[in-house]
């Protein structure tokens, strides 16, 4: 359960509010390090593409906040369209209140 619904226990339910609800999309890099990682990691460079918020800010202030799953596909399909994205390449969103998915 997501937000400021009734029945909402505490280690199940993430708080989703005005000032939480942001999130950046980065293009992933074509390709990564190789080898462990020992010795305080390796670098890896992401470019951030966007940012926003991901909830709409009505259904918070209306407490209607649903399910975060709920929210993904529109995301997805609405992100999909955008003119940064390029062919072939992955995107990561990652919220302020502790989600985040690969498209």
């Amino acid at each position: 359960m997501w937000g400021r619904k009734r029945g909402c226990e505490m280690e199940k339910c993430k708080m989703i509010t005005e000032q939480n609800n942001f999130c950046r999309v980065f293009e992933l890099p074509d390709k990564y390090p190789r080898g462990f990682c020992f010795g305080g990691g390796k670098p890896v460079i992401f470019q951030m593409v966007d940012w926003f918020q991901p909830i709409p800010v009505e259904d918070i202030l209306n407490h209607e906040v649903e399910e975060w799953s709920i929210y993904v596909p529109l995301l997805q399909e609405g992100l999909k369209v955008k003119n940064y994205i390029k062919p072939g390449k992955q995107y990561l969103l990652i919220t302020n209140f502790g989600e985040s998915f690969i498209f």
